[in-house]
């Protein structure tokens, strides 16, 4: 993406920027996010994308017997961040078969589509959890009881797999 700098005689002239935002917005950039999501029964790792769909962050974790109606928990955070998307992690065997929390998976998706009304994505979430483990821990982030950060960070990584297959 290229910088562009609006000067006058030295000085940033706000209306050509303005203008130039505008523009970028008629030609197809907006401000509209991917959300991936690390679904699990007891809890569900969230994390949303930059707009320009470069960068994934973790964002929350729903506590599933706290929020009974999830869904309508992702549905506020799809109006209130503009999600135009969603990307679930996969739950696939290393060996590439399905599992019991496959198919409870695609339940959640099936689910979440009928419901939601926004295109949802599969992504192969393998070692996500292992991989947001070592991730945190690296930052000095212990995880021994904090199951949150872990499932926001796997939601984040299944995300930025997507958006590194899909938007580069």
């Amino acid at each position: 993406m290229r910088l562009y700098m609006f000067l006058q005689e030295g000085k940033l002239v706000l209306s050509q920027v303005k203008s130039y935002l505008k523009s970028l917005k008629r030609n197809g950039m907006n401000d509209s996010r991917i959300m991936g999501i690390d679904y699990g029964t007891r809890k569900i790792g969230i994390a949303i994308s930059d707009p320009l769909k470069i960068i994934s962050y973790p964002y929350k974790t729903i506590d599933v017997k706290k929020t009974p109606d999830y869904i309508s928990e992702i549905k506020k955070i799809i109006t209130e961040k503009k999600i135009e998307s969603i990307v679930v992690g996969y739950p696939i065997t290393l060996s590439g078969n399905h599992s019991k929390q496959t198919e409870v998976t695609e339940k959640f998706i099936n689910k979440i589509m009928s419901d939601l009304g926004i295109p949802v994505y599969k992504c192969d979430e393998r070692l996500s959890s292992q991989e947001a483990k070592r991730y945190l821990k690296e930052q000095n982030i212990k995880t021994g009881h904090n199951k949150e950060k872990i499932d926001q960070m796997s939601a984040s990584l299944i995300l930025r797999q997507f958006l590194s297959t899909h938007y580069r």
